[in-house]
């Protein structure tokens, strides 16, 4: 059965971050495979979408403090509202409960249809950096629980995120429905050509260990303790060269840290890349995937890195952690510069237990998400016949 179906969220090109991946994911095979679906996100200036699915986008402005985060302004957005109206949801999808969540919620209101909610992100430590008032930010959960309360079906990425959207103080009931990735496993040719591209790109010499972040340049991100933990190596003679890829209210400050730990030689800023076949050469070109955040619920790139067998370096008891078996598909450290700094110099020495651990998070943490959403396809159906009234599924099941 085909369907018309609305992916909500207030990031998404060209801002490039793990949530507003998720939801061009979702469209992307949902209207190659299952019907009509829709991505609605704020507006960016002079950016023009070229995906084969329908976007709708609202007007918007900077989120200060945030960059490169916006917030939309659907409801002064008249040629918005003329569009969407006219759009016949048969289910909604809304994958942050702010401004398009919001949109997301007052359709299936109207509409009278299902309003499924994902909780992606620890949205309390953004409360903090906005705000700077815990009160309010503990009064900004309370706000966040209720739209999740009046979904009727929540989703989470993994087990770790249901269990801070319980700390949250969230009581009712959710799902997990893993993330998933674009990445394709290259065979050996393809591998052999894109890592040479990549080397290319990042400027990496013969000797050199490739280590990579790809992420929103943000503290939240820990991306202070990579910095840190790339001082010591380079003060205890370590060859290596650090790429770093996006964007973020850190960056220069990050590019700063790099002056000052001269690390010039070693560290590569590549900014954000949009080029889904220019990150996976950067991908095949590295050795290894650096992502301590704590921030993180369920990383994209921990998975993309794995379709081309770089293994990842994780905080242990994250929740980025989950899935990670130390030494078999990724590695595991203590929230420490000095735990990262000595990981780092164990495995640079041992590049067999590096592709060991690549071909285990290749066999392990690799998902597609064409299979991915398969899987929401069903449970969408299931909540569709679910929310019809009863007469409406008597008549549906006569005629089946």
């Amino acid at each position: 059965m085909k369907i018309t179906t609305g992916q909500f969220n207030d990031s998404y090109f060209p801002i490039m971050d793990g949530v507003g991946m998720t939801a061009h994911s979702y469209a992307y095979w949902l209207n190659e495979k299952y019907g009509r679906s829709i991505l609605v996100a704020p507006k960016v200036k002079d950016y023009i979408d070229t995906v084969d699915y329908m976007v709708s986008r609202f007007k918007s402005v900077l989120l200060p403090g945030m960059n490169p985060y916006r917030i939309g302004l659907p409801l002064i957005d008249v040629k918005f509202k003329k569009k969407i109206k006219k759009i016949r949801f048969d289910l909604v999808h809304a994958h942050c409960p702010f401004i398009s969540g919001q949109v997301a919620a007052k359709i299936a209101t109207k509409l009278n249809v299902p309003l499924v909610a994902t909780f992606h992100t620890k949205y309390r430590d953004d409360f903090k950096k906005v705000v700077n008032n815990d009160l309010f930010a503990d009064f900004l959960v309370k706000l966040t629980l209720d739209f999740y309360n009046a979904a009727d079906l929540v989703w989470v990425p993994n087990q770790d995120t249901g269990q801070t959207l319980r700390d949250y103080g969230f009581n009712g009931s959710y799902e997990v429905m893993p993330n998933g990735t674009d990445m394709v496993i290259p065979d050996d040719a393809q591998l052999l050509k894109y890592c040479k591209k990549g080397v290319d790109l990042i400027g990496a010499g013969p000797d050199e260990f490739v280590m990579l972040f790809v992420g929103q340049h943000r503290w939240e991100k820990n991306v202070r303790l990579i910095l840190d933990a790339l001082k010591m190596l380079k003060e205890s003679g370590s060859v290596f060269k650090m790429v770093f890829v996006g964007e973020g209210y850190a960056a220069k400050e990050m590019m700063k840290m790099v002056s000052q730990y001269n690390l010039g030689d070693e560290v590569v800023f590549l900014g954000v890349i949009t080029d889904r076949m220019a990150l996976q050469n950067v991908y095949a070109a590295s050795d290894l995937l650096v992502f301590p955040s704590v921030y993180d619920n369920s990383p994209l790139v921990l998975q993309e890195a794995a379709a081309f067998a770089v293994p990842s370096v994780v905080v242990r008891n994250s929740s980025s952690s989950e899935g990670i078996i130390d030494g078999f598909n990724g590695f595991l450290i203590e929230n420490e510069t000095a735990s990262l700094a000595s990981r780092l110099r164990e495995v640079m020495m041992f590049s067999d237990a590096v592709k060991r651990a690549g071909e285990g998070a290749r066999k392990t943490i690799c998902h597609p998400w064409e299979t991915i959403v398969d899987d929401v396809y069903d449970r969408y159906m299931d909540l569709i016949r679910e929310h019809q009234p009863a007469v409406t599924r008597q008549a549906d099941d006569d005629e089946e």
